[in-house]
This record gives structure tokens, sequence and C-alpha cells, in this order.
């Protein structure tokens, strides 16, 4: 009984480890994975060092170069008005633009022509007197003063002739200019601002015939950085002729489209801008209008008053590497791949900035690769591959330190 009360338990346990080791012993054995790590792919470019131009941007606005308020220089009723005088006509230089009643300085200069022909006379008839008087007193004429011997030949009198000869040549040159100023000419080339004459109005030397734009040239009033200046070339500042940095003008309109001119810089303004405290460069744009191009051919105008967007072709910065902004992070650091396959970080001197890309004078070698996509955070030393030549993009693919 005893025996029996040992040997149960025993038995028992002994079933419990076989059972045990029989299920151990037939378990299913899970498969081994490999885990795939994730693939970051990032476009590279590689660094060139060349000479590159500064492209400097900014805003401005259009004004004409010639502006003018044409006002009559003699009074009388209009009695005739050029049918292009309207705002936005265009007219041509000598073109009428109005005509004043000429009849009373027709009148004037007639009249003016009378009174030259009876001083000439008058200046014949004492020329006559002279020579008498001369033959009268000749051998007569000791002892007279000069003033007295003058007078006693009709000296004086000759010369009062004559004068009023001159006076009436100058009255009559006068009353022949107002008469031709009663036509009211464009002094240029010109687009109609502004008009505010009828015909049958009377009208001065104060009055208001209309305001016209010249259509040669206009000019684009820039604002820009002061320290931007020394990239381009200012005619009477620091370049000489009367042309400088080249220019593109655009204007860009609601729907998409935009309207781009040719100009240059032609002189920099003695002041700066009272807000901004910008400095300001007047760039010209010749014929602004299109009016050279046959009329099939001719491109949307350039309008006055308009903001447009202006790119200068600055001065040309030697040995840089042009870098693209996506590739600059923090302001001054560019990633490299080196040649061990590593993220590495370059602090570099940035010595132009534009939108789309910074132009670098140190801090990155001609050949390495820069990173240009974003990284989500890059870390010194990151083992990278560079991606096979048939991959979509030219890139690198981003390991965990652990490959």
């Amino acid at each position: 009984m005893q025996l029996r009360r040992v040997l149960v338990p025993l038995v028992i346990v002994a079933g419990g480890v076989f059972v045990a080791r029989s299920l151990i012993a037939s378990k299913p054995e899970a498969a081994q994975l490999e885990t795939e790590v994730p693939i970051t792919w990032v476009e590279v470019r590689v660094a060139a060092r060349t000479d590159e131009r500064v492209r400097v941007t900014a805003m401005g606005v259009v004004k004409p170069e010639q502006q003018v308020v044409i006002q009559p220089e003699v009074s009388g009723r209009v009695v005739e008005q050029n049918h292009a005088l309207v705002p936005g006509g265009r007219l041509a230089k000598g073109d009428v633009l109005v005509r004043i009643d000429p009849r009373d300085y027709s009148t004037a200069v007639a009249m003016n022509q009378a009174e030259l022909a009876q001083a000439r006379l008058m200046a014949r008839e004492e020329d006559t007197l002279r020579k008498v008087a001369e033959h009268e007193w000749a051998g007569h004429t000791e002892g007279l003063s000069e003033e007295t011997l003058a007078f006693t030949r009709r000296q004086p009198h000759l010369e009062a002739a004559s004068a009023r000869v001159s006076s009436a040549k100058s009255r009559i040159d006068k009353a022949r200019r107002d008469l031709q100023r009663t036509f009211v000419r464009a002094p240029f080339d010109a687009i109609v601002v502004d008009e505010a004459v009828d015909v049958g109005q009377t009208v001065g030397p104060q009055s208001l015939v209309a305001t016209l734009a010249g259509v040669e040239r206009f000019w684009v009033q820039v604002s820009m950085p002061v320290a931007q200046l020394r990239h381009l070339d200012i005619p009477g500042t620091n370049a000489t002729g009367d042309r400088g940095s080249t220019a593109r003008v655009v204007h860009e309109l609601a729907d998409g489209t935009s309207i781009e001119h040719p100009g240059y810089v032609v002189r920099l303004l003695g002041a700066v801008d009272e807000r901004g405290r910008m400095a300001q460069v007047m760039i010209a744009v010749d014929d602004p209008l299109g009016l050279r191009a046959p009329m099939g051919e001719r491109r949307l105008p350039l309008l006055m008053g308009s903001y447009v967007d202006v790119e200068l072709d600055g001065r040309t910065l030697p040995g840089v590497v042009a870098v693209p902004r996506a590739a600059l992070h923090d302001g001054d650091r560019v990633w490299i791949v080196d040649d061990d396959g590593r993220l590495r970080a370059r602090t570099v001197e940035v010595a132009w900035r534009e939108h789309d890309r910074v132009l670098v004078s140190s801090g990155i070698a001609a050949g390495e690769r820069m990173v240009v996509t974003p990284l989500a955070a890059p870390t010194e030393g990151t083992a990278v591959s560079v991606a096979p030549a048939a991959a979509p993009e030219t890139a690198v693919a981003v390991r965990t330190p652990e490959d």
C-alpha cells in the first residue's frame, strides 16, 4: 500500500513529462522572414563650378517717358478737332489736335504788313532827305559839333525810320507765329490720356486741350534693396553709355497669361523710397505698345500704371556653384553623398540668392553629389547607396546604419 502511494505520483509525473516532450518535439517551425528596409529615393545633382550671371528680381510700375498737358498759345474759338483726339486715340508727331478760328490772326498779319510798307517808305524818304542835307551842308560844317552835324545830315531821323521798319518786321513775325499757333499740334508720337475740348468752345492759354503720353518708350520704376545695386550695370553710376543691364518686364494677367517686353536700365534715381527705404531704378522699354510690328503680329501692349515683375541680368559671379533651393537647408547647409556612400553636411557661403536657386562661393567642391529632395531627419554618416541607372529618377537609396 505504501509502495502504491509512492509509485502513482511518479507514474503521473513521468507521463506528463513524456507528453510534454512529445508536444515540444512535434511543434511547427515558423518560417524565417527577411526584413525589408524601406528605401527613400532622393535626387542628387553633381556640383559644378561655373561663371553664373546674377538674376535680380523686383517689382515696378509702368510710367510714360514723355507726358505733356497741351494748352493753346492763342485764344479763340475751336473750329476743327481731330477725330483721334479721344482717350486712347493715337497721334503722330505734327498731327493737328484742334484748330482755332484764324481770321483775327490773318487780319493781324495783313495790318502789320501794311505798317511795314509804310515804315519802309518813311525810311526811303529819310534816306533821300539825308542825301539832300549832306549836299546842302557841304563845305559849311566848320565849327559844328558832332551831334549837331549828325542832326544836319538827318542821321537820327534815318535811324528812327530804320527802327520802325525793324519793329514792323517783328510784329509781322509774331502775327505769323500766332496764325500758325491756331493749329495746335502733337509734339511727338503719342497716345491720348485725356481730352477736354470740343468744337465751338472758346479756349485760351490757360485752357486744357489734352494730356498726351509718348509711345516710343515707357519707363518702369523699380524698387529694390540698395545692396543689390552693385550687381547691376547702371549708366552714370557704375557703367558708361546710355544702356545698362538688360531686363525682362512681365505683366501677369488674371487668366494666367502674361505680357513680356524686353528692357534695359537707364538710370538710378537720387533718393530711396520713403516708405520701404528701397533704391529706385528706372528701366526703359522701347515700343511698349508694339506699334512697330505689323498689325497682325502685334503682341499685347504694356499699359501705363501697370504693376509688373522685372527680372534683370546682373553681373557675372566667377567660379560659383548653382545650388537648387531644395538642396539648401537651414539657410546655409547642403547634404551631399560622399565616396563611401554616406550623407555628409556641408556649410556653404551663399554669394547670391534667387527664387529657385542660390549661388555658392565656397563650402562645396566641384563633383560632389548634392541631395536635392527633402530628407525627413538626415543624420551625419547615414549610409546610402546610389540608385541604379535604370531608376526613373537619378537617386540614392537611404539605409539605416544597421545595414
